[in-house]
């Protein structure tokens, strides 16, 4: 009988533990499956064994991120997904600073200010970044240097070396960001280096037609139209043969070229893309930041617990170890953490590369939140094809561009005035 007793016991706790035991749902757009296991890997070391929270992480492609749109709008969203304020303005996330007050200001104290700003709308957090994407330089120092050239500071400096490097066979381009490979963000490069930018801060007027754009613009279009620099390039494999001795392209290049590349080891260096020079004397080498932020559906049952993960995976020290291992798991992979601590701590990432990332963080601009930014960007690709395509004239496009796009902003603020209004009265 006590036997019994001590089985009927022990069985009625593993059903207590069962009973109160949680599964977080999380959905992360972006993530690759080998991001996914290694993310799972650590949290099966290092999180559920201490809170007795599992958490199931289901990585989600770029294509198909309406997924979590449909699973909010079928009210069966997952605890946790990639969000934004598109999603929390329309009253489908929680806000996560109204929620969770100092904890939610000494999370987003330590992660880059370059990357939280795209979250920042009518005083609202609907989203913390978990990650960053922007655009980075490499060159060919040591073709350079043969050449008695050093790597470029401004877009002037650029101008001039390129015939002398052209007559002897080499280049230096865009690659993300080329025409061919979304030029949408070598020209907001060029804007915002002029102190343009695609919108107006309000989220509803474009700033196309402001006149530091329209230098910006023009500028990107004539290094095509007037300077004569490629629309297409192959990318790395032209920089390690030594056609390209600079290279702008995705943060991704460092890794690829560390793992894959080994033969031009020491022969290339990571630096700050080329600058413009300001009215008031100073050169801004900026580009685009943006990246994948977390949010809380909700329609989340325990909302505290999906914001002690969001804490956890966002610590400094997690999120430097996920990124190590990312980095050596996954040769030639590579992710920004939105931690600044944990970016200078990574084993995997060289110091000097981790020096510049930063600093061209800091000296970019974020992606302002407007509504259906997709479909107003078609806009500056419309302008960008005319003027290549068609030799249009880059400020005529430009301000059709900015004419068209107000247009369908209008439209968006008299059909986003009833969730404005509710941001103002909550």
């Amino acid at each position: 009988m006590r036997k019994r007793g001590l089985v009927l016991l022990l069985v009625l706790s593993l059903l207590s533990v069962a009973a109160f035991a949680k599964t977080l749902e999380v959905w992360i757009v972006g993530m690759t499956n080998e991001q996914a296991r290694i993310a799972e890997d650590i949290i099966a070391t290092d999180y559920t064994p201490i809170t007795g929270v599992e958490v199931n992480i289901t990585p989600i492609a770029w294509a198909d991120q309406n997924k979590i749109t449909l699973a909010i709008i079928s009210n069966d969203a997952p605890d946790i997904v990639t969000g934004g304020v598109e999603l929390g303005v329309r009253g489908s996330l929680i806000d996560l600073r109204k929620t969770f007050g100092d904890e939610y200001e000494e999370l987003e104290a330590r992660l880059f200010p370059a990357i939280t700003q795209q979250t920042h709308f009518a005083g609202t957090r609907f989203a913390i970044p978990q990650s960053i994407s922007l655009m980075n330089a490499v060159y060919r120092v040591d073709l350079l240097a043969e050449m008695g050239m050093e790597i470029p500071v401004t877009w002037d400096d650029v101008r001039q070396m390129r015939p002398k490097l052209n007559a002897n066979g080499m280049d230096m381009v865009f690659h993300y960001g080329s025409p061919d490979y979304s030029g949408l963000w070598g020209a907001y490069t060029l804007i915002t280096q002029h102190g343009g930018n695609f919108y107006k801060t309000d989220g509803f007027t474009s700033a196309m037609d402001e006149p530091e754009s329209i230098r910006g613009f023009t500028e990107y279009i004539e290094l095509y139209t007037v300077h004569g620099m490629p629309q297409s390039v192959t990318g790395i494999t032209q920089f390690r043969s030594g056609e390209l001795v600079m290279m702008i392209d995705g943060y991704w290049a460092y890794t690829n070229l560390l793992n894959s590349a080994p033969e031009i080891a020491g022969k290339w260096e990571a630096a700050l893309i080329p600058g413009t020079l300001r009215a008031d004397g100073t050169i801004n080498h900026g580009t685009f930041t943006g990246g994948t932020h977390l949010s809380i559906p909700v329609t989340t049952k325990d909302k505290q617990a999906a914001w002690d993960f969001i804490k956890w995976f966002l610590s400094d020290d997690v999120q430097r170890k996920f990124v190590d291992s990312i980095i050596t798991r996954i040769p030639g992979s590579m992710m920004i953490p939105s931690s600044m601590d944990a970016l200078y701590n990574l084993q995997g990432l060289p110091g000097n590369i981790a020096r510049v990332i930063h600093a061209q963080i800091n000296e970019s601009v974020p992606v302002p939140y407007v509504p259906t930014a997709s479909v107003l960007h078609r806009y500056i690709n419309f302008a960008i094809q005319a003027c290549l395509q068609q030799g249009a004239d880059p400020r005529e496009e430009a301000i059709k561009a900015a004419q068209e796009m107000n247009k369908e902003m209008d439209r968006r603020r008299l059909e986003y005035k009833r969730f404005l209004d509710q941001l103002g009265s909550s």
